[in-house]
């Protein structure tokens, strides 16, 4: 019989090792919460066809703002601004921002940039990216993500990353 092989447990066993799970799982949770939320975080804002009044080297010129801000509880330091294109079009960075980059942001803080919308075709971009001095992306997706898959593997797989450098040997 199986009863007589499984001895039986008290009810206060029973509610004590409720009560051993139940705290158990609970830290668990606390410890993970703590860990996730303590990581650095920055969130992209792009605000396209802005004008810019009051400053002369912008007068008449529409352009892009990209704003990145530290949304985490760690200060990161943002060395670039700007878009990673769909391939094989050209990348670019906003050299125009707010503070001047690298810069340290704190919780809350921000750094913005400005571009120049005329000669940005918004159809070839990829994702608008911050980068850290950790080697970080932080993206703000806009191709659709069939169009970025092909933009890697395009990319991977063009004759020119196929190409091996040359040696730069001296002998």
């Amino acid at each position: 019989m199986l009863s007589d092989t499984i001895p039986s447990m008290k009810k206060s066993d029973v509610v004590t090792t409720i009560i051993a799970v139940y705290g158990a799982i609970l830290s668990t949770i606390a410890i993970l919460n703590q860990v996730i939320g303590d990581r650095a975080k920055v969130k992209l804002t792009v605000s396209k066809d802005m004008e810019i009044i009051g400053d002369p080297r912008y007068m008449g010129m529409t352009v892009i703002s990209l704003e990145a801000t530290n949304t985490g509880r760690r200060p990161v330091t943002i060395k670039t601004l700007g878009a990673q294109c769909l391939y094989p079009h050209k990348h670019f960075i906003a050299t125009d921002t707010r503070p001047q980059l690298p810069c340290e942001i704190s919780e809350g803080k921000y750094i913005s940039g400005i571009i120049d919308q005329a000669d940005t075709d918004f159809s070839r971009i990829d994702f608008w990216a911050a980068w850290d001095s950790h080697g970080r992306v932080y993206k703000l997706r806009v191709a659709s993500r069939i169009a970025h898959w092909k933009s890697v593997l395009r990319r991977r797989w063009s004759p020119l990353a196929m190409k091996k450098p040359e040696s730069t040997s001296t002998e």
